[in-house]
């Protein structure tokens, strides 16, 4: 997983490899939030039914999110990956802190 800012667009990559062919692979959920300050204040999300987000009966899936962002501003970013077969589910979440950039 990777979150990178430029041209005032936040960039969330990410790829996952499962054990073999997975029942679903993909992101989870991504969740985006603007600090006013004192306070983060979600602006946007996304989950695993949405478009480019996961993939059914694959081994691996990796793709890239843009979501708007103002350039100074301040983004935490929350992902979660994820695998799933009838094993269960593993998931994995990463908290991405950056400034918005022109």
């Amino acid at each position: 997983i990777d979150v990178v800012s430029a041209n005032e667009q936040l960039y969330i990559d990410f790829s996952v490899s499962g054990t073999g062919l997975m029942d679903r692979v993909g992101c989870e959920s991504i969740d985006i939030y603007l600090s006013d300050g004192s306070n983060w204040i979600k602006q946007e999300s996304f989950d695993e039914n949405d478009s480019g987000m996961s993939k059914r009966n694959v081994r691996r899936f990796a793709n890239t999110v843009t979501a708007d962002c103002e350039a100074g501003a301040r983004y935490r970013v929350v992902v979660t990956i994820f695998a799933e077969n009838s094993a269960g589910r593993d998931s994995r979440t990463q908290t991405f802190y950056l400034n918005g950039k022109a």
